[in-house]
């Protein structure tokens, strides 16, 4: 909540003053390694853009009395709009004018980063007031080289195979998209730092998909270490949490997903991808990357993409909540392995003292036998869990004393 209240009424554009300022905060919480990629950087179809930055802006009447001025909020001119300083007539302003008649009293979030145009944004309900023939319009921009900026924290793991995430920085003064993310992805990275862990996780903070395209376009090497990512986004409003599977729809991040959903939540949704909401994971799950990406959200909500997305409508709890769920899959994935018999015949379980009382244990008991009937190395801790419907934890305790006592190796 303090990374929220420091850094959402930044103007983080995706090449801004705006955005380092907020990594800059953001690398005092974790250790960040900033990539810079410079403006006109082919990055594979895609080229990154100049650095933004908006110095006035404003719409007079031809009397000169003051309609609406950038100083009021940020989201008041379209991002990356051209220089202008002319009198236009009603009818050609209102062609530069976006309002968002479904929330007529906030103002929209409009940007033109690849387009050559300028534009206002206006709350619906203030329209009204635009009712003389002609107007000043002017903003001061200015469009410089710069560089693109993403924030790397890699947290070395036992192996070299990755699972990324990933969370967009940018959006200027605007909190549920996507700082909610962020703030999570924070509080994760925090968590896995202190903990020892098997795979290597690489947390990204980026610009939205310009940012994923930029960095993997210049480090491609990397591509093959990406074993699979979760994306978060939207993640401080009172939604329910919904999961967007990967392009592969059924990994075994795909099923661990789905599988602590279920079981956290009474309330949630899952859809295919690229059927709730687009984002990064077209650039890391796309044509040539392929690399399994979940995301993780709870979009729709009703103030996206206005200046309604405000600190007013985030729930710490919402946050908390949603790092719990993200953590206790990675718990899954990261200590999840296939184990492989080695014995013979059903094990002699009093004798190695791994039976499990039925009156203690009614169900583990009926269980051990089925799990001896699952250790052919072909299926994890996991699937096993999930064949026998048991509590992954539950398993995995098991398998761990049958593994001490060397009836079991491990792969992963």
């Amino acid at each position: 909540m303090q990374l929220i209240d420091a850094t959402w009424f930044m103007r983080r554009d995706i090449v801004s003053s705006g955005y380092d300022e907020a990594l800059r905060y953001i690398s005092k919480l974790i250790p960040l390694k900033i990539h810079k990629i410079p403006s006109g950087t082919k990055c594979w179809t895609w080229v990154v853009p100049e650095k933004w930055k908006i110095h006035k802006g404003f719409i007079d009447d031809i009397n000169g009395k003051r309609i609406l001025d950038v100083k009021e909020h940020p989201l008041h001119i379209v991002s990356y709009s051209l220089p202008v300083d002319k009198i236009v007539t009603r009818a050609e302003l209102f062609r530069h004018i976006h309002t968002n008649p479904r929330r007529p009293h906030a103002i929209p979030f409009e940007f033109k980063y690849y387009e050559r145009d300028w534009g206002f944004c206006v709350q619906h309900s203030r329209l009204k007031k635009f009712n003389q023939k002609k107007y000043r319009v002017f903003i001061d921009s200015e469009f410089t080289k710069g560089s693109l900026k993403v924030g790397d924290c890699t947290i070395k793991g036992e192996v070299d195979d990755t699972i990324v995430l990933v969370a967009h920085l940018c959006h200027p003064a605007m909190v549920n998209d996507d700082l909610a993310g962020v703030a999570v992805l924070i509080d994760i990275a925090k968590q896995l730092r202190a903990r020892k862990n098997h795979y290597t996780y690489k947390i990204l903070l980026v610009p939205e998909t310009i940012g994923s395209i930029a960095y993997l376009s210049q480090n491609e090497q990397i591509i093959p270490k990406l074993k699979c990512g979760l994306f978060f986004e939207m993640l401080g409003s009172n939604g329910s949490h919904a999961l967007q599977l990967s392009r592969q729809g059924n990994t075994r991040l795909d099923r661990i997903a789905r599988h602590v959903m279920s079981k956290r939540f009474k309330k949630s949704r899952v859809g295919a991808f690229r059927t709730i909401v687009g984002n990064d994971e077209l650039v890391f799950n796309g044509p040539g990357v392929d690399i399994p990406m979940i995301s993780i959200s709870r979009y729709p909500y009703p103030e996206y993409h206005t200046s309604d997305d405000n600190p007013s409508i985030i729930s710490e709890k919402k946050l908390i909540e949603s790092r719990e769920f993200v953590l206790e899959i990675l718990g899954i994935l990261d200590r999840d392995f296939v184990p492989v018999r080695k014995f013979k015949g059903p094990i002699f379980l009093s004798g190695y003292d791994l039976w499990i009382d039925w009156r203690v244990n009614d169900r583990m008991n009926a269980n051990l036998d089925r799990i001896m009937c699952c250790l052919e190395g072909d299926q994890s801790a996991f699937d096993i869990s999930e064949k026998l419907n048991l509590e992954f934890v539950v398993v995995l305790d098991f398998l761990d004393k049958l593994y001490k006592k060397k009836l079991i190796s491990k792969k992963q």
